[in-house]
């Protein structure tokens, strides 16, 4: 048999297998099937097609074509390092959208500021934050907001709000550090 009818073959066998292969991407991808599934089973067939025509054709004689492409989906789904988590399921849930409008002040809370050696550092800080993490500082610090009530409001993940806050205060604490004996 020649390689093109070794393909012919291939194709053939995975147009058959291909609606079980996505009832399979749904059941190891679970909750998040909406979001994960169809990217899961095109990563996955594109490593079974990389593979040498031989291979495939012989996992499709004995079908075993099936149970290798969802192997192979489970491994990428689950680890870490795969190219399917770096490709499409690192970002999901991870990525905000741009806030291309400057953020400003509330002027209900610009009385809260006493100039003083801190307070100044602070503010020039605050300055250089990006919209996203002075709204953060604006909302929990200064506005007392939880973090649940600025997750609800802004549409934001709570960890996404609780790690950014974390990261902010951090940043503004080492800008300010020469005032150290003060925070």
């Amino acid at each position: 048999m020649t390689d093109i009818e070794k393909k012919a073959y291939v194709d053939k066998h995975l147009t058959k297998i291909y609606p079980q292969l996505k009832i399979n991407m749904e059941k190891i991808t679970g909750a998040g099937k909406d979001r994960w599934a169809d990217d899961l089973l095109s990563v996955a067939l594109e490593f079974f097609l990389n593979k040498d025509i031989q291979v495939q054709y012989e996992s499709c004689e004995n079908n075993k074509a099936e149970n290798f492409i969802t192997y192979m989906a489970n491994f990428q789904l689950k680890s870490g390092f795969s190219k399917f988590y770096h490709t499409h399921r690192k970002f999901i849930g991870k990525t905000r959208e741009y806030y291309t409008d400057n953020y400003q002040y509330d002027s209900e809370i610009s009385h809260i500021f006493v100039d003083d050696d801190r307070t100044v550092c602070i503010k020039e800080a605050m300055k250089d934050l990006d919209p996203f993490e002075r709204m953060l500082v604006e909302e929990r610090i200064l506005k007392g907001l939880r973090y649940k009530e600025i997750a609800e409001n802004y549409n934001i993940p709570y960890p996404s709000i609780r790690d950014g806050l974390k990261k902010t205060l951090i940043k503004i604490k080492d800008r300010c550090q020469h005032l150290s004996k003060y925070l």
